[in-house]
């Protein structure tokens, strides 16, 4: 079944239905708003949508049981169980990262996925 997890400000959620699982989660405020892009569809339709970065900055913090503690775990975890590609992980901007860090819940885990993917 297919999933499409949305960050939210509000309360955490959980739809299935035929299409798949819809899930919203909460994030704290000012976490929340960090890497937010406005992507056009056409002339008269944009959406908000999470740059790369954060969507899985996004991932890592609201995934339970999800706790970085070194770059090879890390890398297991985004290369193996996420199954991306580290070409695509070493263009990831780790400066913005950075900025987020004192905001974000599981600061600790977000500051080993910088080391991982510095280090590739």
């Amino acid at each position: 079944m297919y999933e499409i997890t949305a960050v939210t400000l509000k309360k955490s959620k959980i739809y299935n239905t035929k299409a798949g699982r819809f899930s919203y989660k909460t994030a704290p405020l000012p976490y929340y708003s960090f890497g937010i892009i406005n992507e056009a569809l056409s002339a008269k339709q944009t959406i908000l949508m999470a740059c790369p970065e954060k969507a899985l900055c996004d991932k890592i913090i609201m995934t339970p049981g999800v706790l970085l503690r070194s770059i090879s775990q890390t890398l297991d975890f985004l290369v193996n169980d996420l199954r991306i590609d580290e070409d695509q992980l070493s263009t990831l901007d780790t400066e913005k990262i950075a900025t987020w860090i004192p905001d974000a819940p599981k600061n600790s885990s977000l500051k080993i996925f910088i080391k991982a993917l510095q280090s590739l």
